[in-house]
């Protein structure tokens, strides 16, 4: 598992063929783009400032329908 933290501010994070990640995130990166492929177990712990942090997971199924207007994807949380 990784556990990388985010010392400053950064505007994108990449994450590729992982299993089992939690992202640590500080007060300048909350407006983080997360970019994700190929991942499972992700988690994203936002500090809430008073020193803990607030656990978010990243989905990691979708679900595609096709229509006349084209393609719409939406992320599915999983509940099993």
């Amino acid at each position: 598992m990784s556990d990388p933290k985010v010392l400053g501010k950064v505007p994108t994070i990449s994450i590729d063929k992982t299993d089992g990640c939690q992202m640590y995130l500080n007060s300048e990166s909350l407006d983080v783009e997360l970019i994700t492929s190929k991942s499972s177990e992700m988690n994203v712990m936002v500090p809430k400032g008073n020193g803990d942090y607030t656990e978010y997971p990243v989905p990691e199924q979708f679900k595609t329908t096709i229509s006349p207007k084209g393609l719409s994807t939406i992320a599915v949380d999983s509940l099993g």
